[in-house]
C-alpha cells in the first residue's frame, strides 16, 4: 500500500511539475509581406511570404527558437509558378527557417543550430538557416558578434562590431566563406532634425574588388502615419559581395541611383516602395553581358 501511495505521489509530482513548464506554451508572433518587382529585362517577380515565430522559454537563461517560413512565389520559370487551379497543390514553399537553442548569461547571448546571420548593415551577408554557434556580448557602446559554421558546403566565419561616438554610428563587418574574404565599415549620424546620413565601404580581397554605398534619409517610420524617403548611390564592383547574400540582390554589380520611401499605414505595418536608376558595372564571371539591375519594388510588410 505505501509502495503504491509511492508511486501515485512520483507520478503526481511529475505531472505537476511538466505542466508547470509547459502551461503558458510557446510565445507565438509572426510577419507577413507581399511585395511586386520588375526590371527592364521583363523579369516580373512577385510573392507572398508567412512566417510563424515559436519561441520557448526554458529557464535558467535558456530558451528555444522555432521560426517557419511559408512563400509562394512566381516568375516567368526562373521562380516556382503558382500551381493551376484544381491540381491540388498549393504551389507553395514551406522550410523551418531557423531552429535553434540559445542560454544567455548576463551580457552574453550563444545560440546553437539554424540561425540568421547578418554582416555589414546585410551588405555583406544577411542569410536565415545558416547551421552553426553564434555569440553575441556587449563590452561598453559596442556590440560584438561572432559565428563559425557551415552554409552548404561551405565553411562560414562571421564576425561584425557596431558603436557609437557621441552622435556617430560607426561599425565594421568581416566574412570568410571559403576563399572569399570580404570586410566591411560603415558610419552613420544625424545631421539635422529627421535627416540621416549614413555611408558604408566593402571590400573582397580575395577577388581584389571593392564598392561604396552612401545614403540621406529624411523623417522615420516608427508608428502610424509615419513616412520617410531617401536617395542612394551606389558604385559595387562584381565579386565585392555575393549577389545571393546580400538584403537586395540588385545591390550586386550596379552603379547608380536608388530612390525609396516608405510609409507605415498602422503601427504594424510598412509600405516600401524604390526605384533603381542604375547599370550593370561588369559583364564577366557569373554575370551575362546585358543583365540589368534596374529594379522597381513595392512591398507590403506586417508584423503580428
Amino acid at each position: 500500500m505505501k509502495k503504491r501511495l509511492l508511486a501515485a505521489a512520483v507520478m503526481a509530482a511529475l505531472t505537476v511539475s511538466t505542466a508547470t513548464a509547459f502551461a503558458a506554451g510557446p510565445v507565438i508572433t509572426g510577419d507577413a509581406q507581399t511585395m511586386i518587382q520588375t526590371t527592364k529585362d521583363s523579369k516580373d517577380y512577385s510573392d507572398v511570404r508567412i512566417r510563424l515565430n515559436f519561441d520557448f522559454d526554458m529557464g535558467e537563461g535558456m530558451y528555444a527558437h522555432a521560426r517557419l517560413m511559408g512563400i509562394d512565389e512566381q516568375n516567368g520559370g526562373t521562380y516556382s509558378q503558382y500551381a493551376p487551379a484544381g491540381t491540388g497543390s498549393s504551389g507553395a514553399g514551406i522550410n523551418m527557417e531557423q531552429m535553434y537553442i540559445g542560454t544567455k548569461f548576463g551580457q552574453t547571448d550563444a545560440k546553437f543550430g539554424r540561425q540568421p546571420v547578418a554582416v555589414g548593415q546585410g551588405m555583406l551577408a544577411d542569410l536565415n538557416g545558416v547551421e552553426g554557434v553564434s555569440l553575441a556580448t556587449k563590452a561598453g557602446q559596442a556590440n560584438l558578434f561572432a559565428f563559425g559554421g557551415r552554409s552548404g558546403d561551405d565553411d562560414l566565419l562571421a564576425a561584425t562590431v557596431d558603436t557609437k561616438v557621441e552622435s556617430l554610428d560607426l561599425g565594421a563587418g568581416y566574412l570568410k566563406r571559403e576563399d572569399d574574404k570580404y570586410w566591411s565599415a560603415n558610419a552613420g549620424a544625424k545631421v539635422a532634425d529627421n535627416v540621416y546620413l549614413s555611408g558604408i565601404y566593402m571590400n573582397n580581397t580575395y577577388r581584389d574588388a571593392d564598392g561604396y554605398l552612401v545614403k540621406a534619409t529624411v523623417g522615420q517610420t516608427a508608428k502610424k502615419g509615419d513616412f520617410s524617403y531617401a536617395v542612394s548611390y551606389r558604385d559595387v564592383d562584381e565579386f565585392a559581395v555575393d549577389d545571393s547574400w546580400v538584403t537586395n540582390g540588385a545591390l550586386a554589380n550596379s552603379k547608380g541611383i536608388r530612390l525609396e520611401a516608405k510609409y507605415k499605414p498602422t503601427n504594424n505595418s510598412t509600405l516600401w516602395v524604390y526605384k533603381d536608376f542604375v547599370e550593370q558595372v561588369s559583364a564577366t564571371g557569373t554575370h551575362e553581358a546585358g543583365f540589368n539591375p534596374d529594379q522597381f519594388r513595392a512591398e507590403l510588410d506586417l508584423n503580428f
